[in-house]
């Protein structure tokens, strides 16, 4: 028996990254993603010069601990405002304490891909496949270097080609990643095989020759492997968001921040902003950009949301997880996804961990159900239905055949009604009353 809120697993991802429109909002901990420094720190990685006078005083915390309580009890391992570079020469990553750094250096995929590690070859191609990632939106093809340094991390410890070939891919669903295309090309409509081909063409040599030199690469580099990664990442990874802690100062920051200083952070967070609407005059341009009264609107506005605590858009991140991978989708959920980073009470050690809490009491043989769209719960059926075509399946929850069932019964119900007022004849298909 499980009460409500108890914790059901807790795992570290096998791999994850901040996705690339997230890196160009906000600097995190390499290891576990938690924004690091200041906001003075922040508004300079965002390509600020100038900082307002108090920003630098405006620390970065995940709100469990206090510069104070940190250095009373003598714990260096998580100092609110604090950024600890790599330290590797050449390397840009920050971290957000010594324990972060050490294991990322050492038992993440990090210690493969740092840039102060890399030759200048492999590094050339790293940055290139970034870069194709951030260009296409396709984050996954940059998670594929990640998963591949994991599986050879492994094997350097000893384990089995075949046992690391099971554990990070055969285990998981999957399906060649060209043919989950959709068939009308996605909301986009260019998200088409021939396009997935192509990229997929351009991320593979690049691939290689990141890992070009390692010894242990043998069977984890083809091109059908990789293929499947790609496909597993499509179905059952998760994607990550993260709370940005500056916005616990949102009245502090409201003060300290001009209007139009404000209002051009809002414009850089624009491309992290939830894209999954059903509203579609949300995505209506405004006709009134650039003059005068609409500037001074959209200063307002960025002030406002900074003082309300929305200002900074959530970290956000892709990640591969075992427990969550065989987690089925209901749009009536009996559990929830977190995420704790290194300095949250709920992570026994440094690095991102994932966790799953119960929504409601659960008893033995209740299946452990999740949203894989957590924004499909309490939304009418046609909305869960169009949301959850991007997996492949069409949703057959509870929730969801319910709801056909009263679909279908309110419709046989007018039918019958208008039969009754002699407005049309009864449907074909339904049965006489």
């Amino acid at each position: 028996y499980q009460t409500w809120g108890a914790q059901l697993w807790k795992e570290r991802p096998l791999a994850c990254i901040q996705s690339p429109c997230s890196r160009k909002c906000v600097q995190v901990c390499r290891a576990c993603l938690l924004p690091v420094g200041s906001l003075a720190s922040q508004l300079r990685y965002l390509g600020f010069e100038n900082v307002p006078p108090g920003a630098e005083d405006v620390l970065i915390s995940n709100g469990e601990k206090r510069v104070e309580d940190v250095e009373e009890a003598g714990d260096s391992s998580c100092v609110p405002g604090r950024v600890v570079p790599c330290s590797e020469p050449g390397c840009s990553e920050v971290f957000c304490s010594e324990a972060c750094r050490t294991w990322a250096l050492t038992e993440s995929s990090h210690s493969l891909l740092c840039a102060g590690r890399l030759s200048a070859e492999c590094l050339s191609a790293l940055q290139a496949l970034e870069q194709l990632a951030d260009e296409t939106e396709t984050e996954h093809l940059l998670l594929v270097a990640h998963v591949v340094a994991q599986m050879i991390l492994q094997r350097r410890a000893g384990v089995t080609l075949d046992e690391v070939k099971r554990r990070f891919a055969e285990q998981f669903i999957s399906s060649p990643w060209v043919e989950l295309a959709p068939e009308d090309g996605g909301s986009s409509g260019d998200d088409t095989r021939e396009v997935r081909q192509t990229n997929f063409d351009k991320a593979t040599p690049l691939i290689a020759a990141i890992f070009a030199g390692e010894a242990l690469t043998e069977g984890l580099l083809e091109p059908e492997l990789l293929s499947s990664l790609l496909g597993t990442f499509e179905l059952v990874n998760m994607c990550i968001s993260i709370p940005h802690p500056l916005n616990a100062s949102g009245e502090k920051i409201a003060e300290l921040l001009s209007g139009e200083t404000a209002a051009k952070v809002a414009e850089m967070q624009e491309p992290l902003e939830d894209s999954d609407s059903d509203d579609e005059e949300d995505k209506a341009v405004d006709s009134t950009e650039g003059q005068p009264e609409a500037k001074q609107d959209r200063e307002a506005s960025a002030l406002q949301a900074a003082k309300s605590g929305e200002l900074f858009e959530n970290v956000i991140g892709t990640a591969l997880c075992e427990a969550l991978a065989f987690t089925n989708h209901s749009c009536l959920p009996n559990c929830r996804i977190e995420f704790a980073t290194a300095s949250q009470a709920e992570a026994t050690g440094p690095g991102l961990w994932v966790f799953s809490v119960t929504r409601r009491p659960l008893v033995p043989g209740d299946e452990v159900l999740m949203a894989y769209v957590p924004s499909v719960v309490g939304k009418p059926l046609e909305v869960r239905q169009r949301k959850m075509k991007k997996f492949g399946f069409p949703c057959t929850c509870r929730s969801c055949e319910t709801d056909k069932a009263l679909e279908a019964e309110e419709e046989l119900d007018r039918l019958k009604l208008q039969k009754a007022e002699g407005e049309q004849p009864l449907a074909a298909g339904y049965p006489k009353p």
